[in-house]
């Protein structure tokens, strides 16, 4: 289950959303999740679901590709969804509200790592918050966190199931009810860890050994320029938050 997520993996195909900018990507993820959680009626979330699918189909990655992504934060919807309908007022609606919201960001954060490459994500962080290099904001290395960072959690799931694999062929099971799954987990928890710190240090001396942080004087080797479809994109993101706040104001 594991190896199914597919936050921060990319996913190479020709699409619409592939060839945008990434900051128009990042500045539309924004947006979305503004607006998401704006939402608090059936008729504005079936919008922001509407609008989730387009960029879905905009995307041309797979459904069940997707899908598969879900599976690991499933046990966690549902456990939020029932404690919600146990002791919140309303707590259907809330339990749904909740569900459907926390699906939507997820997509949509998903979306965005399957059609951008992790550097260019960096990339766009770094571009896009380039102004608060005047506060002394080291706006670089916050790119290159995030880009390390999108790199590390497929790469961490699939160490993850091996470690499982190794497990379960040793013998271990993590059938059963929840403790027994977490007790079960405990042993894999530990050489997860030591794997990450392994591989941080390996990454902390190649950096180091690459002279990083020493220069600035380098530029990118690929700069970001906006065309006429992220200038397309634009405008039609300022529509739809325009249209949800609209709907916000009278209720709908």
């Amino acid at each position: 289950m594991l190896r199914d997520v597919t936050l921060g993996r990319y996913y190479p195909a020709r699409s619409v959303l592939h060839s945008l900018d990434p900051r128009t990507k990042l500045a539309g993820l924004i947006i979305y999740i503004v607006t998401v959680f704006l939402a608090s009626t059936p008729v504005s979330l079936a919008a922001t679901f509407l609008a989730l699918c387009v960029l879905v189909v905009l995307s041309k990655v797979p459904v069940r590709f997707m899908i598969k992504g879900l599976l690991p934060v499933a046990f966690i919807l549902a456990f939020t969804a029932a404690l919600n309908i146990i002791f919140a007022v309303d707590g259907v609606w809330k339990a749904i509200l909740i569900t459907v919201r926390t699906l939507e960001v997820v997509f949509g954060s998903n979306i965005l790592t399957l059609t951008t490459q992790p550097r260019a994500i960096s990339d766009g962080v770094e571009k896009g918050l380039s102004w608060m290099r005047v506060f002394k904001v080291p706006v670089h290395d916050m790119a290159m966190t995030v880009s390390i960072a999108f790199r590390f959690i497929p790469i961490l799931a699939d160490e993850a199931g091996t470690v499982m694999d190794a497990r379960k062929s040793r013998g271990a099971s993590f059938s059963g009810g929840l403790i027994k799954k977490s007790r079960a987990l405990i042993p894999v928890v530990v050489p997860l860890f030591a794997s990450a710190f392994r591989r941080a240090d390996d990454l902390s001396v190649a950096m180091d050994s690459r002279l990083y942080g020493y220069s600035r004087t380098g530029g990118s080797l690929h700069p970001l320029r906006y065309r006429g479809c992220d200038m397309a994109a634009y405008v039609m993101m300022l529509c739809y938050m325009v249209a949800m706040i609209i709907m916000k104001v009278v209720g709908a």
